[in-house]
């Protein structure tokens, strides 16, 4: 698939190299892009226009910026791979000691580049799933949806509400970071919005995340709240008060 296809950066000073491994690459199915540079400022350069899913990096590397190179796909672009090209074996210890384990000799072979072109695919190919697999398993967990208050938008997850009061036309939302948000929404939307997250209305003014609920006092007709060390009082009518009862914790 497209989507798995990757892009490659050469770095080369010697322009018949170069070509040689363009052209190689060209012929190679599983690359969507190639991009080149003849040191390592170009390169630089090259890598704020594009994410390279692998380098191919001529060891030593010529140009005056061949540190910050290393440092910034090692540190920034952690998905890419770093290949060492080299005339000699002699500097393969060098790239194993700058945490390179990917080497190909001059001549480039094109059994040896596609072996390592397959491995990066495999690579990405594996890392989308992993990350399609992650937002899959997050997704129950994570109920978020937008109320629109005076200033704008709160994004939140139901849990991350105490209770909402009504406020004339408006709402006020209680939130367990201690925040009160001022919502445009009537009780009875936000009611609407909330009554399959175990919300309950209490009364005309009150709704409740029945989740926090520590306390209930028919007596007073008084709902106790509990989350992070603190309570609240909320009041609500005797038919809910006698319907909460079942769960008095006093």
């Amino acid at each position: 698939m497209n989507k798995h296809k990757i892009c490659v950066l050469i770095i080369d000073s010697e322009p018949e190299s170069l070509q040689h491994i363009v052209e190689l690459l060209q012929t190679n199915p599983l690359v969507s892009e190639i991009k080149s540079a003849a040191d390592s400022d170009e390169a630089l350069l090259k890598l704020t226009d594009c994410n390279p899913d692998m380098v191919l990096l001529e060891f030593p590397l010529k140009g005056k910026a061949g540190n910050e190179l290393m440092r910034l796909i090692q540190t920034k672009l952690k998905e890419t791979i770093l290949v060492f090209v080299s005339n000699t074996k002699e500097y393969a210890a060098n790239a194993i000691h700058s945490e390179v384990y990917n080497y190909l000799l001059k001549p480039v072979t094109k059994a040896g580049l596609e072996k390592i072109t397959y491995k990066v695919h495999l690579h990405k190919k594996t890392n989308i799933q992993e990350r399609i697999n992650q937002i899959i398993e997050k997704t129950p967990a994570e109920t978020r949806f937008k109320i629109q208050t005076v200033k704008g938008y709160l994004v939140v997850d139901p849990e991350e509400i105490l209770y909402c009061k009504a406020d004339g036309f408006y709402s006020e939302i209680y939130l367990t970071n201690n925040r009160v948000e001022l919502s445009q929404l009537s009780l009875s939307k936000l009611d609407e919005m909330l009554n399959t997250f175990n919300f309950l209305r209490v009364s005309r003014s009150y709704l409740i995340n029945q989740k926090y609920i520590r306390k209930i006092y028919r007596g007073t007709n008084t709902i106790i709240l509990a989350f992070g060390g603190k309570e609240y009082e909320v009041k609500g009518s005797k038919l809910h008060i006698k319907e909460l009862s079942k769960i008095d914790t006093e």
